[in-house]
């Protein structure tokens, strides 16, 4: 089970969710409210998810179970008992499961509502009313990878990610339609051993933008006391310049595993003699049983 609560007092946001999962089933719910200065509570009604085996129901109104399944592809069938829509749902993968298809098309009125394609190097998704979203990367021999991101409609990027065996490395992006270059930088400026392993104790990061709407330079500076604790204090220098200082305790365990208790404070400051320093507070709790 895993607890999670977010705080920003800037927009007065309030985010939390929780989740548990076994063997044959799951459930999560969300629940986001906003009660921003400009008054009113913009706040969204509450998500809710529950597996049993196959069968998965969404938010109370929509109900997915199999009419067909083996080891390479199913169909799921789908209805919506808020518009009355009904929906099938086939997925498909490969033998050793390196390339996978999904897509949700809606029977009344004929429609492909949602659809995602993955592959080895990349991914392709389509969301009816948003459009495409494509990802991609590409190893080089020499060293190196080669990133490429789409919206369409939307912004596109361009990347060269190079790291070396100090502990550097090197990030050129480009972006359209912002028509802007940015430039990562980040260094290793001292270790730390843990078990066996060497982790970065101090890691310095230098990120200056040329064109586009937001130009400027940023930098950070990370020091990690341990594996349960780092501090991070960063400034940018943009048309609104901006600080921000941050602790983080506690880590978490990624893929939905069990999750131990964390805490993320952090705290931001305008510049430029304009608005005051906002904070954010972040929490996490995991059980597992």
């Amino acid at each position: 089970m895993v607890l999670s609560a977010a705080f920003d007092s800037r927009t007065n946001d309030v985010e939390s969710s929780v989740a548990a999962r076994g063997d044959l089933w799951r459930a999560e719910a969300s629940h986001s409210s906003s009660n921003s200065r400009g008054g009113g509570d913009g706040g969204a009604a509450p998500l809710f998810l529950v597996q049993l085996g196959p069968v998965l129901f969404l938010r109370d109104t929509t109900l997915l179970f199999p009419v067909h399944l083996s080891k390479r592809h199913l169909i799921w069938y789908g209805f919506e008992r808020k518009n009355g829509v009904h929906s099938v749902c086939p997925a498909y993968w490969t033998a050793r499961r390196r390339c996978f298809f999904m897509s949700m098309i809606c029977l009344n009125p004929f429609a492909c509502s949602f659809m995602d394609m993955q592959f080895p190097n990349g991914q392709l998704r389509y969301v009816a009313g948003d459009g495409f979203t494509a990802r991609g990367f590409l190893p080089l021999d020499g060293g190196g990878i080669v990133q490429a991101h789409g919206k369409f409609p939307g912004e596109k990027r361009l990347s060269f990610s190079y790291k070396n065996g100090s502990g550097g490395s090197v990030t050129p992006t480009v972006q359209w339609p912002d028509k802007s270059l940015s430039l990562g930088l980040t260094q290793v400026l001292s270790w730390r051993r843990c078990g066996l392993m060497l982790q970065p104790a101090l890691q310095l990061s230098v990120c200056p933008t040329f064109g586009g709407s937001r130009p400027g330079v940023s930098t950070e500076l990370v020091h990690s006391v341990s594996e349960e604790a780092s501090v991070a204090c960063g400034y940018s220098h943009t048309a609104s310049p901006s600080a921000y200082a941050s602790v983080s305790l506690g880590r978490s365990k990624l893929n939905g595993g069990a999750t131990s208790s964390g805490l993320v404070l952090r705290v931001d400051a305008p510049l430029h003699g304009f608005g005051r320093p906002w904070f954010s507070i972040q929490m996490n709790s995991g059980l597992e049983f």
